[in-house]
């Protein structure tokens, strides 16, 4: 079990969390969720004992082991040259008990050391030692890694594969607790779908944060929510989508209590000054000597009011006032796609492209203006690489591409690559797009940058920054395509949602690859494509969806 009491964390004196405290049981499964630079990835490292807390503590049980999956796995350079069989081993400790194992086997003979060869072979079986390359190939092979060979280097891997790899590690070392930071951002479908059956079907406890809605709905029944004012933990039981409309609930339970107390207080206070103001008049209110007894009921009834008026009073001070519900202004998207008569087509005639050992094609493809087109693919099967011949990244082997004049391409690929890292926010947005000075300013604002960062490197942006500079910048130029790889990679659901909701009313061209099942849903897409083998087919979304849940469940039962 982890218990986590009155944690909290600074920063210069700026505090990044304050007074969490939390619990997570062995099996249950829960969402860490909050907006980005609200804490969350701190939070993990504070549990995983990679940082400390400035105050509270963090107690886990003897002998549970944790997993931590961070948003970017740094692999040493040592680990880099090593094999991914290597690696994993290591990672999960059976390499250094096989090592102790074979040591120990040369004596074994002359009746030494028998019982500590038993004790460490103990260690070996409870790792699952004798079936561990057969259980790490099948994990391997569902997150899309089965034909590269556990004997790859993984120098010559990509990045989202290395973060697959040491995914495979954790899951394999056999954890008590997961704590994952954005675990499927690098994930195709598949991939996606494979960690979402493993996680349901295992007894580990996990503390996930991430931004994909689906996933989350299917995997958590419990949502601790950390607060943008107070930096405080909110607790909600059920679904993260119940969690989302129990929260709306609540706020407008507040919001309610508040104005009813409100117009409360404002009844109270005008019955004082009218206690008061009766009291007044009456205690200077003068009457003839004949009228004595007249003078004396009236002074002694403007006495009590304004003893009634007073406890009144005292009694609203004590009142415990109910603040207003505290609520971020949501975070919106504008994009005005700029009018596009002749409504130009993207043509791919015959079209090959690729590189030294992998090519896609040959792909003939006309994508009209207005429609919305989904393309899927597991990793590495050649999605971006279209995605970069359609926009003239990469020039074709043979064939053409054809981009109608009226066309303004608003290009967001998953890396990011086509910003200028060290150009700052404000330059980028002038050299690139006809606004003047106040007019950048704005628009920056508008996409959640304070005008301090207005001036910062985009180097030094995180991901989700430069993901809403290009959409920043898709605003100021008035795209009227549209070319998204995974757009809600690095979003926090609050921008995911933005997002979805401009692209439900524009009325450009869309060209998608996400593996997020929630937002290809919500986009209401028109067409959607297979890339598979360097071919690409029309396929049936919830087919393509329905079949790869199948083939996981019957990966799972192979374990």
């Amino acid at each position: 079990m982890i218990i986590a009491k009155n944690v909290k964390k600074s920063y210069c004196e700026v505090d990044v969390l304050a007074d969490i405290s939390f619990s997570l049981e062995e099996g249950q499964k829960c969402a860490l969720v909050g907006a980005n630079g609200v804490g969350k990835s701190t939070f993990l490292k504070i549990v995983a004992g990679i940082e400390d807390p400035t105050g509270g503590s963090v107690t886990i049980s003897k002998n549970d082991c944790i997993g931590y999956l961070p948003q970017e796995v740094a692999m040493s350079e040592s680990d880099a040259c090593k094999t991914i069989s290597h690696y994993v081993k290591k990672i999960v400790g059976i390499l250094d008990i096989e090592k102790q194992m074979v040591e120990l086997e040369k004596t074994l003979s002359q009746n030494k050391n028998t019982q500590k060869y038993c004790d460490i072979q103990q260690k070996y079986i409870h790792l699952g030692g004798y079936s561990f390359e057969h259980r790490m190939k099948t994990i391997l092979c569902g997150f899309g890694l089965g034909d590269i060979g556990i004997e790859r280097q993984l120098c010559s891997l990509s990045g989202g594969q290395k973060r697959k790899v040491a995914l495979t590690a954790i899951l394999l070392k056999g954890v008590d607790f997961l704590l994952l930071d954005e675990p499927t951002n690098d994930l195709d479908l598949p991939s996606l779908i494979w960690l979402e059956q493993f996680i349901l079907n295992s007894k580990i406890g996990c503390l996930i944060v991430s931004h994909d809605r689906k996933f989350l709905d299917r995997v958590v029944r419990k949502v601790y929510e950390i607060d943008w004012f107070t930096r405080s933990i909110n607790v909600f039981t059920g679904k993260y989508s119940e969690y989302l409309d129990e929260k709306e609930r609540l706020i407008e339970r507040q919001k309610d209590q508040y104005e009813l107390q409100q117009k409360e207080i404002k009844k109270i206070k005008k019955t004082i000054r009218q206690k008061q103001d009766w009291g007044s008049k009456g205690s200077t209110q003068t009457r003839s000597d004949n009228d004595k007894f007249s003078r004396g009921v009236i002074r002694d009834r403007a006495s009590k009011s304004l003893k009634a008026g007073s406890a009144i009073e005292k009694r609203l001070e004590q009142m415990e006032k109910l603040e207003i519900p505290k609520k971020r202004n949501p975070f919106t998207i504008v994009l005005s796609p700029a009018e596009a008569e002749s409504k130009h087509a993207i043509k791919l005639k015959d079209v090959m492209a690729g590189y030294k050992d992998f090519s896609i094609g040959p792909i003939s493809l006309e994508i009209s203006f207005g429609k919305r087109i989904g393309i899927l693919g597991i990793n590495g099967s050649g999605k971006s690489t279209l995605l970069k011949v359609m926009t003239k990244k990469i020039l074709p082997k043979q064939g053409e591409v054809i981009i109608g004049d009226s066309l303004i391409i608003g290009n967001l690929m998953q890396e990011h690559e086509n910003l200028p890292r060290e150009k700052n926010l404000f330059e980028f947005i002038k050299e690139n797009a006809k606004k003047d000075e106040s007019a950048i300013f704005c628009l920056l604002s508008n996409f959640g940058f304070e005008h301090s960062e207005s001036f910062k490197p985009i180097g030094e942006l995180s991901p989700g920054g430069r993901a809403r500079l290009l959409l920043a910048f898709f605003s100021a130029i008035s795209a009227n395509v549209l070319i998204l790889d995974e757009p809600t990679n690095h979003l926090d659901v609050e921008a995911s949602e933005a997002l979805i909701e401009v692209l439900k009313t524009y009325t450009g061209t869309i060209l998608l690859v996400s593996h997020d099942r929630f937002f290809i849903e919500q986009i209401s897409l028109d067409n959607v494509f297979m890339m598979k083998d360097g071919v690409l087919k029309s396929t049936d979304y919830q087919e393509y969806i329905a079949s790869v849940q199948k083939d996981m469940k019957r990966l799972f039962k192979a374990l």
